[in-house]
């Protein structure tokens, strides 16, 4: 498989690297927010190519943004984003600003879970444990970007096993952008562990351009944190630490470190 990644053109490379590393940061995932409630997600992620692989061209992104999520009723809820994009190439440095808006449905119906079937079922009867709980969630989210020519999509479901203040999480999205020419799709895996404040574990995403010939692969490790102090109850921190991988002409591999730190607050 060929794939385009000519020095002619870093910045239709990069531009591409921005939706890779930005899009799934749009959709919140499988837990919307319940009616008159909401939150607010305040994102950075940074991606600069690894030192050892600048084979064609040196880079570095720098993304921010704010998602507003709010629960219109039990079935539906609304998310609005701004973001800002900026980057550092030889060439010169670029910045892009974008604005998304989408209506998010509440999917009990196709909440199917995560595990094997019956697998909970015969874990609960053969384990010594009395209450061990299980949460089963799904969402669909429907928008725009930027304007009207744009469309986003988003399918998330989410798993949680928990046992009195331990918990295991797992979820899944797939996400879709089309518009313009553009077939972009994102593919999230997270697994975590929590016990009490703190949840850790592990993310994978792949990203595609079904229009072009790019792709790439990234793993983060991912930490998070929910204060119970006075005051703090609404907060929630997440610190997420990586690699991307992508290809970059014939064989080589371009590699690229990521790190996303990002505060959430619910009302």
């Amino acid at each position: 498989m060929h794939f385009l990644f000519s020095f002619g053109a870093p910045f239709r490379v990069a531009l591409i690297m921005v939706y890779a590393a930005t899009f799934m940061a749009a959709h919140a995932g499988a837990w919307v927010p319940r009616k008159g409630e909401g939150k607010l997600i305040l994102n950075q992620i940074e991606q600069r190519q690894d030192e050892a692989n600048v084979v064609r061209f040196r880079h570095k992104e720098i993304y921010q943004s704010l998602l507003l999520e709010y629960g219109l009723s039990e079935t539906i809820g609304i998310a609005a984003k701004r973001g800002v994009q900026k980057r550092f190439l030889p060439q010169g440095n670029s910045r892009t600003d974008e604005t998304r808006f989408g209506i998010t449905f509440n999917a009990p119906a196709i909440a199917t879970g995560l595990l094997p079937p019956y697998f909970f079922g015969l874990a609960k009867k053969m384990l010594p444990l009395k209450n061990i709980q299980r949460e089963k969630r799904a969402s669909m989210t429907l928008g725009w970007l930027d304007d009207e020519t744009q469309y986003w999509s988003a399918l998330a479901q989410g798993d949680r096993i928990s046992v009195g203040r331990m918990r295991v999480t797992q979820e899944v999205s797939f996400n879709r952008l089309r518009g313009k020419g553009r077939d972009w799709r994102n593919w999230l895996y997270r697994f975590t562990f929590g016990f009490a404040d703190i949840d850790i574990g592990t993310e994978a995403h792949r990203f595609i351009d079904y229009n072009g010939t790019y792709q790439a692969l990234s793993h983060s490790y991912y930490v998070q944190w929910k204060p119970s102090g006075y005051r703090l109850e609404n907060w929630q921190m997440r610190l997420k630490s990586g690699t991307r991988r992508a290809p970059l002409g014939g064989l080589t591999i371009q590699k690229n470190d990521t790190l996303t730190l990002e505060f959430e607050m619910a009302f």
